[in-house]
C-alpha cells in the first residue's frame, strides 16, 4: 500500500477487515483465531466483534460462542450487486459475441489479487465455479486477470510477483520471474492469452476495457475448451476490441 493509499482511519481499516476472513474455508471464528489473523489484541477483537453484532454484521452462535458473519453482510452484499447492475448494452454486446462465436464470454473486473467474474455469457450451461457472477480467480491464472494485472502500475506488478503464486493446475505459471516477462508481453500485444493455467482443459484470450490514460479496471474474453489457433485468435482479437472500446464508452458515462 502506498503513502496515498494510507487508510485515514486505521482503526476502522482494521477492524473492517476482520470480516476478510470469513470465507468457504472460514465460515465462522473465535476471538483468539481473529486476534492472531490481524495482529490485534484478543480484547480489541472482541469489542470490534461485539460492535459488528449491534450493526448485524456479525452474529454470535450461542453454544459455540463463535462468530459468523450476519444478515446485514448480506444485505451489504446485495445492495452492491443492485448498485453495480450491468448496463443492459454490455449485456447485449457480450450476449452478441456469445452469438457469434458460440463460446463463453466473460467480463471482469480487478479486486486486489484477484479476477472476479461481472458477467458470464454461457454458449451451453456450465457448472464451474468462474461461471457466476461473483466467482473469484487469481490474477496470475487466466487471461482476464493476466491482462488486468498487465496493466496494473509497475509498484503492483512488481509487487503481485514477489509473492507466492500458487498453481490452479500443473500449467500455471508460478515463477515470478517469468510471469513479469509475460506481463510486458501483454502489454505490447495488448491481449492476455491462456492454456490451461486456470483449468486444464480451458483456453482463453482477453483484451483491457481502456480509456485513454485512465486506470484499467475491466477487461472481457473469450474462453474454448479447443486451443485457440493463430487465425482464430486473429479473428477473437478483433471483435473482442471492437467490443471493448463500445463497453469502455459505457462504464465510462456511469
Amino acid at each position: 500500500m502506498t503513502d496515498t493509499q494510507a487508510p485515514k482511519v486505521k482503526s476502522l481499516y482494521k477492524a473492517l477487515h476482520l470480516l476478510d476472513y470469513f470465507d468457504a474455508d472460514h465460515p465462522d471464528a473465535g476471538v483468539t483465531e481473529l486476534a492472531a489473523y490481524s495482529g490485534m489484541l484478543k480484547s480489541s477483537v472482541h469489542n470490534i466483534l461485539q460492535t459488528f453484532e449491534l450493526c448485524g454484521f456479525v452474529t454470535q452462535d450461542s453454544e459455540t460462542s463463535r462468530y459468523l458473519l450476519g444478515s446485514a453482510a448480506v444485505s451489504l452484499f446485495s445492495r452492491y450487486k443492485e448498485t453495480r447492475r450491468l448496463d443492459y448494452r454490455i449485456t447485449e454486446y457480450l450476449q452478441g459475441l456469445r452469438d457469434k462465436f458460440r463460446k463463453d464470454i466473460y467480463f471482469a473486473a480487478r479486486d486486489q489479487g484477484d479476477a472476479v467474474c461481472l458477467s458470464a455469457e454461457l454458449s451451453q450451461p456450465s457448472a464451474a465455479s468462474w461461471s457466476k457472477v461473483g466467482a473469484r480467480a487469481p490474477l496470475h491464472a487466466t487471461s482476464l486477470g493476466k491482462v488486468l494485472l498487465g496493466y496494473a502500475t509497475v509498484e503492483e506488478k512488481r509487487a503481485y510477483c514477489a509473492q507466492e503464486l500458487v498453481p490452479c493446475t500443473p500449467q500455471t505459471i508460478t515463477d515470478g520471474t517469468q510471469l513479469a516477462a509475460e506481463l510486458e508481453r501483454i502489454i505490447y500485444d495488448g491481449c492476455a492469452t491462456t492454456d490451461g493455467e486456470y483449468q486444464a482443459s480451458l483456453h482463453s484470450i482477453a483484451v483491457p476495457v481502456t480509456r485513454g490514460a485512465e486506470p484499467v479496471v475491466y477487461a472481457i474474453g473469450l474462453a474454448s475448451d479447443e486451443p485457440i489457433s493463430a487465425y482464430m485468435k486473429k479473428q477473437y482479437l478483433s471483435e473482442l476490441r471492437y467490443i471493448a472500446k463500445k463497453i469502455a464508452g459505457i462504464v465510462g458515462r456511469r
